[in-house]
């Protein structure tokens, strides 16, 4: 983690993007296995929230431009089934990276942050949540149905609309950005 940050020159920017995810567990809540629960809001939640404190306390002295991008999903927003877990852990993600926002904006080298929906990108975790069973995830189809069409968006072209959206003078306004398209200008 975090020990110190020095630098021998001024930085233009310092940015910070919280990938990690997992999917599972999934199924009916009953069915859900407490260290599949534990392990889903460490990786989607806890890691991040950690990471971003000790990015802002070790940059608060930094004057520069610093950001965080936290991959949010549309499951938080838009539910499903059995995707509880999943749904929960980024929902509070996006109520995290709003509280963030409000914390630095009275900071004097303050810390934008943003939590992103990148869309439904051609992952390992559309490959985990095609293979579920109809019985465990009853939505289980439509997430067939739209790899069968080839409406899934590679990784390639999503990273380059994050990387754009990362660098835009608009970054952090807002603070949860639902719909990820290219940055014109």
């Amino acid at each position: 983690m975090f020990q110190h940050i020095s630098l021998d020159t001024e930085p233009e920017g310092i940015y910070v993007i919280n990938n990690a995810g997992v999917l599972a567990p999934n199924g009916p809540i009953d069915q859900n296995k407490t260290e599949d629960m534990i392990e889903n809001l460490q990786v989607n939640l806890i890691a991040p929230m950690v990471i971003t404190s000790h990015f802002v306390k070790h940059t608060k002295h930094i004057k520069t431009d610093k950001r965080i991008m936290n991959i949010s999903s549309a499951s938080a927003k838009y539910l499903l089934p059995s995707q509880s877990c999943y749904s929960t852990s980024k929902a509070a993600l996006d109520s995290f990276s709003k509280s963030i926002s409000l914390e630095q904006a009275d900071q004097p080298y303050p810390v934008k942050i943003a939590a992103v929906y990148p869309g439904v990108i051609d992952t390992q975790l559309q490959t985990e949540i095609r293979s579920v069973r109809k019985e465990d995830f009853p939505t289980v189809d439509q997430f067939i149905q739209l790899e069968k069409e080839g409406r899934l968006q590679s990784a390639e072209v999503t990273a380059h609309l994050l990387i754009d959206l990362l660098n835009s003078e608009e970054f952090g306004q807002p603070p949860v950005v639902e719909n990820l398209v290219p940055i014109s200008g």
